[in-house]
């Protein structure tokens, strides 16, 4: 139980970081666009191993807690390392960021 809560904190600081992330894209648009491009890539590429890991059969000695713990953190390291070569959603959703960016300045 203590491992399920852990696992929460982590996705709510990445939740929290990006959240972050978007105020500072509002105050200095052109200097966090593409950090957050980037972290919104990683953290869909970290979704999608995640689904990814769901659709396999979990009936083994490993499938615990605590396992899935440390699975969830070595998914969003992996995640973070992909992101970084990317995978080209980078650019797109810095071309959204800088849309919505343009319409709220006109």
């Amino acid at each position: 139980m203590k491992n399920d809560l852990s696992l929460f904190n982590i996705i709510n600081y990445r939740t929290k970081f990006i959240n972050d992330l978007k105020y500072q894209v509002k105050n200095n648009p052109k200097k966090y666009q593409l950090e957050t491009a980037k972290e919104v890539e990683s953290l869909f590429i970290q979704m999608l191993l995640k689904s990814m890991r769901n659709s396999l059969t979990q009936d083994n000695l490993l499938d615990s807690n605590q396992s899935r713990f440390y699975t969830e953190i070595y998914d969003q390291k992996i995640s973070k390392e992909i992101a970084k070569r990317g995978i080209g959603l980078t650019h797109i959703i810095l071309q959204q960021i800088q849309k919505i960016n343009n319409n709220f300045y006109l």
